[in-house]
């Protein structure tokens, strides 16, 4: 009976311990989430093309 007791831990601990945002809480870190993913992948983009074009000039010189 292991994993009953298991579970009813797990759910007292949901229940009484986590502190859960507010919804405009979760609204804000969600927005600040997507922002740096979009400018990662902004970066990211930047950092592939100076690659791409760094070895272009150096596969074209032989």
């Amino acid at each position: 009976m292991k994993i009953v007791q298991y579970i009813k831990g797990s759910y007292l601990e949901f229940k009484d311990n986590v502190t859960w945002p507010t919804f405009s809480k979760l609204q804000q870190d969600t927005i600040i989430v997507a922002i740096a993913t979009v400018l990662l992948a902004i970066f990211l983009y930047a950092v592939d093309s100076i690659f791409a074009s760094l070895l272009n000039v150096i596969y074209s010189a032989f």
